[in-house]
């Protein structure tokens, strides 16, 4: 049941440190398109006198399937995702953006402890795993999470409850200190299973769980267009959450077919039926 009741809304209202990490896991489908925005979002919080630390997370190569669905182009072919994009973008943008060629693992990225937002474009449960790990062991950090199918996708965003246990996230009348993590939102993004997390927002549509996400692209099993929208959602997440601090919803549903959206809204009776 979707919660329409975007009136009674509650804003999400976050601590103001002078140092913000940013953590993008996962540059392919979704993840390349969201780079940009990522890095725009990092040069406007360093005008505004924050200390940002930007770092793209992913271990794959561009190869010559990528770049009719993923945001490279030939020229990159045989380059490394995340380094491509941080190269490309902290050029961009006079920023010094670091890269990992690597999967994102918990236990190494305690030096990134703090306050941040990861983003997680990864794409099956094990990579969420490790995020859940990660926001629930050791840090005070954001998630903001995205999967799709062929049309259909979602973002979601949350926290982990423990960095909470002594406070109400409700004390402050028209606002929330706290939204459920994407894990307790959707427990399957992070179980293997039927309803794996990229189908999550399908209405029956069914995926090779063999293939890659651009081996589906070649077989139309992914558009050409639900990535660039997915990252444009998670985006708007980022920015309403870090600069024009007004979000009021916690998960976005988007059916591309239908041409269809629905957002789940952040009530205090939602915040209440987590905390029991």
């Amino acid at each position: 049941m979707f919660t329409q009741n975007y009136a009674d809304a509650l804003k999400v209202i976050i601590p103001a440190p002078r140092s913000i990490n940013l953590a993008l896991i996962g540059c392919g489908g979704t993840g390349s398109w969201l780079a940009p925005a990522v890095a725009r979002v990092g040069r406007w919080l360093m005008d505004m006198n924050h200390d940002v630390d930007i770092v793209f997370v992913d271990p794959d190569t561009v190869e010559e399937k990528n770049i009719f669905r993923q945001n490279f182009c030939a020229a990159e072919v045989g380059e490394n995702k995340a380094e491509t994009l941080a190269q490309r973008y902290s050029e961009a943008w006079g920023l010094s953006i670091s890269a990992w060629n690597q999967k994102f693992q918990c236990d190494r990225w305690r030096g990134y402890d703090g306050f941040g937002v990861l983003l997680g474009c990864v794409d099956g449960p094990e990579g969420r795993k490790e995020i859940n790990r990660y926001i629930t062991t050791y840090s005070h950090a954001w998630w903001i999470d995205s999967g799709n199918t062929a049309s259909y996708g979602q973002v979601l965003i949350g926290a982990n409850r423990q960095q909470w246990e002594k406070k109400d996230p409700l004390s402050i009348p028209g606002y929330t200190s706290w939204v459920a993590s994407p894990a307790v939102q959707h427990p399957e993004l992070i179980a293997p299973g039927d309803n794996s997390p990229d189908q999550m927002a399908s209405t029956g549509s069914t995926i090779d769980a063999e293939l890659s996400c651009a081996d589906m692209a070649l077989r139309d099993s992914q558009g050409m267009a639900i990535n660039q929208r997915m990252a444009a959602e998670m985006a708007d997440y980022l920015i309403r959450l870090l600069i024009t601090k007004d979000l009021r919803k916690y998960a976005t549903y988007i059916d591309l077919e239908t041409g269809s959206c629905q957002s789940k809204y952040i009530t205090a009776e939602a915040i209440s039926k987590w905390i029991k």
